[in-house]
């Protein structure tokens, strides 16, 4: 399927965007967000009172982020309003509503304002979509799967006239304390040693654009979702030389970069959950990490070949994940190959859900989104500062057609022999 640019409303230039330990709490590029469609009839009261419950529940979100300028914004507690948006007269409610999910996640924060927001948008008699925001330095993608899943449960429990289950939060304080063991820990230094040995000679990072640029305030997205012949053919190609196709997205990125950039030793940044204790995967929080993916693209290799490469470095790159990108900063600075949750979300007392992730944080150069289901999506966001619509389109499109080429060709023919699009 062609792929279709969103493209956000012009934006006055910005400075770069400081790192997330001293972030300015009000620049859009932090948002982290998701859409979850509710299939079926819903209680707005009653998903309210959930989504209160579940919010206060969680400790992150009622405490603050520090900006550059060291002034701080309060996240707000659990029971700030929930926009309620009724979009059922508008022509085309589905549309109407993701124009005004994209518009709202163009806009700042409020500098002295909650650092994270709802709003239930309904586009049918039994059609939903809650709308979840929240700044990077709060919640990342798994943090904001914990709130779904939590609001679900919550909201399915009162609706049987049930009382919900006890939290499966754990404390705040928890991160924080198996963060500082780990930073004490014979396992920190051990990763420490990995990625200085893994990039001692590592190359110039290099990427579509052939320059660099903060990130901005605002993103492009280019949308498409693989044909279902392509989807079927990919995941059978990765089986066959014993890999997920996962893996197969990675290989296939790199060899677009290396061919369009004409440079054989890829580096690609590789977002991980930085979450291997009991009390990260059970606590709302923002831990997620970005590593280096490091792969060798030669006219003699074989999309088998890379492949297996891509299956040895996510398999390092997760042994190796809670070591932080800040610290490794220089090398994680090529494109994102970034994995998303299912789409399939839970239920809402018998209603089912989708969910969708909409952002993930600052777009540095440019981020391939990968979502699994039934009909996968293969969405690229980019950095206005150095694609334009059409140049993004254009990058989109070739690399949906070079997954569709792979997939249906020989993984153990080498690639400088493989068919090249004109």
């Amino acid at each position: 399927m062609a792929p279709t640019v969103a493209q956000a409303p012009p934006a006055a230039p910005a400075p770069a965007v400081p790192a997330r330990d001293t972030a300015d709490p009000a620049s859009p590029a932090f948002a982290t967000a998701s859409r979850v469609e509710i299939h079926g009839p819903l209680d707005p009261a009653l998903f309210t009172e959930a989504l209160h419950r579940a919010v206060a529940e969680a400790e992150v979100l009622h405490g603050r982020a520090g900006d550059r300028h060291g002034r701080r914004a309060e996240s707000g507690s659990g029971c700030h309003p929930v926009r309620t948006v009724d979009l059922r007269d508008r022509p085309a409610p589905a549309s109407t509503a993701d124009a005004w999910m994209r518009e709202d996640l163009d806009s700042p924060f409020a500098p002295t304002g909650p650092l994270h927001a709802h709003a239930l948008l309904r586009v049918g008699e039994d059609h939903w979509f809650w709308y979840h925001r929240a700044h990077h330095s709060l919640l990342d993608t798994y943090g904001h799967t914990l709130i779904t899943r939590r609001v679900a449960d919550v909201c399915t429990a009162l609706a049987a006239g049930r009382t919900p289950a006890p939290t499966p939060f754990g404390p705040a304080a928890a991160l924080a304390e198996e963060e500082a063991a780990y930073h004490a820990s014979a396992r920190h230094f051990r990763d420490r040693a990995h990625w200085l040995a893994e990039l001692a000679d590592r190359p110039e990072p290099r990427t579509l654009a052939g320059r660099t640029a903060p990130p901005s305030r605002t993103s492009l997205r280019s949308e498409a979702r693989l044909a279902p012949g392509t989807a079927e053919a990919l995941r059978r190609l990765a089986a066959s030389v014993r890999a997920g196709w996962r893996e197969a997205v990675c290989a296939a990125q790199a060899l677009h970069l290396a061919r369009a950039t004409g440079v054989g030793d890829v580096l690609l940044a590789l977002p991980v959950m930085g979450r291997t204790g009991s009390a990260a995967l059970r606590t709302p929080g923002s831990a997620e990490n970005v590593v280096p993916l490091r792969l060798a693209v030669t006219p003699g290799t074989t999309f088998a070949e890379l492949t297996h490469q891509a299956v040895l470095g996510i398999r390092a790159a997760r042994r190796h994940q809670r070591f932080r990108h800040e610290d490794i900063r220089r090398a994680v600075t090529g494109p994102r190959v970034t994995f998303l949750p299912p789409g399939g979300g839970p239920s809402f007392g018998g209603a089912r859900s989708d969910v969708r992730v909409l952002a993930t944080g600052p777009v540095d150069d440019l981020t391939v989104l990968v979502q699994d289901g039934p009909r996968p999506r293969i969405d690229v966001a980019a950095n206005p500062a150095l694609y334009g619509a059409a140049e993004l389109a254009a990058h989109h499109g070739r690399f949906l057609d070079l997954l569709a080429r792979l997939a249906h060709s020989d993984p153990h023919r080498p690639l400088g022999a493989s068919p090249r699009r004109a």
